[in-house]
């Protein structure tokens, strides 16, 4: 009987116990909708001169470089063809090119010839590229031309084998462009104020001699 009865008791203690301590409910997973409010919530908290900061910075416009000149070909004689005019239109037509730029152009021949005509001929070349840019509008006077005759050679006129060099002698019919660029101007120094301290009264203020 007494057996009995601390079986019932035991039962009723955890009956008891279980009725005090309630399984809590199960914890939700969040759903999509609140991560994307949070995200939402976190960006608009961000002050505007952070969001600015963390775009990228727009890609530099690419600028034209400047030309620092070119050559011009001749067949024969000292006229332009229309090769040589496109390329001088070509070196007319850069953006950049500043309107003040200086033209040095030094005419030179190949050595089929006396020496005095290969300078003549090398002069009349550079002439003809300088009318040329008159005519698109350069001012002469910025324009400065050099007779060199066959004294700069930029290939061999002749081959090893003692032979007409064909294509050499062609490189050297020609008038070599330089372009001088003007120089900058350099920022005038600026007078920086005096840092010297005021020069100190030493008179005598008590009135003694």
């Amino acid at each position: 009987m007494k057996k009995t009865a601390s079986v019932i008791l035991a039962a009723v203690s955890l009956s008891a116990c279980d009725a005090r301590s309630p399984t809590p409910a199960p914890t939700p997973s969040p759903t999509p909708t609140s991560v994307a409010n949070s995200s939402v919530a976190a960006q608009s908290i961000m002050q505007p001169k952070v969001i600015a900061e963390t775009q990228p910075a727009p890609a530099a416009t690419p600028v034209a470089p400047l030309p620092t000149g070119g050559t011009i070909l001749f067949e024969r004689g000292a006229s332009l063809d229309d090769a040589g005019r496109e390329a001088l239109d070509t070196l007319l037509a850069t953006p950049s090119l500043p309107s003040d730029a200086r033209w040095i152009l030094r005419g030179s021949s190949d050595n089929d010839g006396s020496s005095a005509a290969n300078l003549r001929v090398s002069r009349l070349r550079a002439e003809a590229v300088r009318d040329y840019l008159v005519e698109q509008g350069v001012d002469e006077t910025l324009i400065t031309v050099v007779a060199l005759g066959d004294g700069r050679p930029a290939a061999p006129n002749v081959k090893l084998d003692g032979s007409d060099d064909v294509e050499g002698r062609r490189k050297n019919r020609r008038v070599d462009i330089e372009i001088d660029l003007p120089q900058p101007e350099a920022p005038s120094a600026t007078k920086q104020p005096s840092l010297e301290e005021p020069p100190v009264n030493t008179q005598n203020c008590s009135g003694d001699p």
